[in-house]
């Protein structure tokens, strides 16, 4: 067995970021392969050269290191490293990427590639690294690396819920090792495939092996590259499109709302979810812009390498083919910059509508206070009205106070007048009934009966009162029978105690 290259350098913090990745990026799986190599060679055919193509898998490190070994004069391999979805890890176990990167050195930029895919919960347009190239010598002859990221766009085919996207940004990741060898041979490819579409396996598989390389040199070198942008480039004018009807919709509802502040009931054809909503569309334009001027710098880039390879291969004076897929490469990179124009305008666009959106937000925002200010008035109107009928009501209080004070005031008058003279009267009417008799002399005797006056007094005091009629007046009757009785024994007594008086006056005197 022949002794493995030398790892590549690999950083330290590079190697901290692969350790950190590795379970989120790799997983083999027992029913898929985990590598998959097509082998292109050149086979003359008449007067012509066609490629023919040979495919096998790999499901363990060692088979690829026994791959490595045999022998083969294939003028292009292909490694494609399968995902199952995207947002998923790869199909490849952590190991066997490990050996195929050392078994053929590749350099360590091809990390960052790696890195933009496996499991995550969103993507950041702005993690993904710019297209890398670099040059080297070799025991084998000159070394030219290429890696890069190429974006495409899918309709995702997805049962969609309201406001959902139904389109999914897709990617592939790309080396490519080409070889010059010192002995002024032929040169040779050596490709990675990461997560390529089906469109790209099938050329690989079905078209390349039908295409002559009669004086070509970029054949397949370069052609898989023009089918890598080709696919690239195929979905974004559709998913413009979509991005497009979505803003217009926005766009005519605000611009047939009617303005005037008219009474009644008015229909809102706008709220907040369609500023959130333009919000949306305008970070799916922004990303859509970091991807159109991402390709337009890698497409461009690989044009230049293309020219390059054909500097370095095709002998001057000597008719090549190679200003065809150059010329390729140009137009792919001006429709890349087209679709970046107008990416900007569509966002633009949408800005506007947001804007004019947050216009009228704020004047309906503005309305709604006017209103609430108008029904704050009358309610402030109404409340001084309230405050004005209590105000006459606390008066009216305040009057009924006074007059129950100045009542409260007589009364007290009159009950000190009774205070004063009500004992006196009562004992002047004391003093006037014949309890009390003053004789010739002047001197006052009291009837030993007067207990009669406290005890009987509330017949004789208090006048009579009427009664009902419809008793037939006899209650009135026989309470003036029983006065009259009353009196006439009074008199008897009174007499029967005169002599009594007379000696009580003698033995006093």
């Amino acid at each position: 067995m022949d002794h493995l290259p030398s790892a590549p350098k690999v950083d330290d913090r590079l190697e901290e970021q692969i350790q950190a990745r590795k379970c989120s990026l790799f997983r083999a799986r027992n029913d898929r392969p985990q590598l998959k190599i097509s082998l292109l060679f050149k086979l003359k055919f008449s007067n012509a050269q066609v490629l023919e193509c040979k495919s096998r898998t790999i499901t363990q490190g060692l088979e690829l290191e026994h791959f490595r070994q045999e022998e083969n004069k294939a003028c292009t391999q292909i490694f494609t490293i399968s995902q199952l979805r995207s947002w998923t890890t790869l199909d490849i176990s952590s190991e066997v990427l490990q050996r195929l990167l050392l078994l053929y050195d590749v350099f360590p930029q091809f990390w960052k590639i790696l890195f933009t895919f496996g499991i995550k919960i969103a993507e950041n347009e702005y993690t993904f690294p710019t297209i890398r190239g670099r040059c080297s010598q070799a025991v084998e002859g000159k070394i030219y690396e290429l890696a890069y990221v190429i974006r495409r766009v899918e309709h995702n085919r997805r049962a969609n819920s309201a406001g959902e996207c139904p389109w999914s940004i897709r990617q592939t990741g790309v080396y490519h090792k080409l070889t010059y060898p010192h002995s002024g041979s032929s040169s040779t490819s050596m490709f990675i495939l990461v997560a390529p579409s089906g469109v790209i396996e099938d050329d690989v598989h079905r078209c390349f092996p039908k295409s002559s390389t009669k004086g070509d040199t970029v054949l397949p070198h370069f052609s898989l590259h023009e089918s890598l942008v080709v696919d690239s480039l195929r979905g974004w004018m559709e998913y413009m499109g979509w991005l497009e009807d979505e803003c217009k919709q926005k766009t005519d509802r605000l611009v047939v709302w009617d303005a005037s502040d008219n009474a009644g009931d008015r229909m809102a054809y706008f709220d907040v979810e369609d500023r959130q909503r333009l919000e949306q569309l305008e970070d799916y334009i922004s990303d859509l812009m970091v991807i159109l001027q991402t390709a337009v710098e890698t497409i461009d880039r690989i044009g230049k390498s293309c020219r390059h390879h054909c500097q370095i291969s095709c002998s001057i004076g000597t008719g090549c083919s190679c200003s065809y897929i150059i010329q390729e490469f140009e137009e792919s990179t001006a429709e890349a910059r087209v679709y970046a124009e107008r990416a900007k305008a569509l966002q633009s666009r949408v800005q506007s509508t947001t804007q004019l959106l947050t216009y009228l937000l704020s004047f309906e925002e503005t309305r709604a206070l006017k209103q609430l200010a108008q029904a704050s008035h009358v309610e402030t109107k109404a409340l001084k009205q309230l405050a004005e009928a209590s105000n006459l009501e606390n008066q009216s209080v305040v009057e009924l106070t006074k007059r129950s004070a100045e009542d409260a005031t007589a009364v007290k008058m009159l009950s000190l007048v009774g205070l004063i003279y009500l004992p006196s009267t009562i004992v002047a009417n004391f003093f006037s009934t014949e309890f009390i008799q003053v004789n010739e002399k002047g001197e006052m005797h009291i009837s030993l009966i007067w207990w009669m006056f406290v005890r009987y007094g509330d017949r004789v005091w208090p006048p009579r009162q009427t009664r009902d009629d419809s008793n037939g007046g006899q209650e009135e009757k026989q309470m003036e029978a029983g006065d009259l009785r009353f009196r006439n024994g009074k008199d008897q007594a009174v007499k029967g105690l005169t002599p009594h008086r007379s000696l009580i006056n003698h033995k006093a005197d």
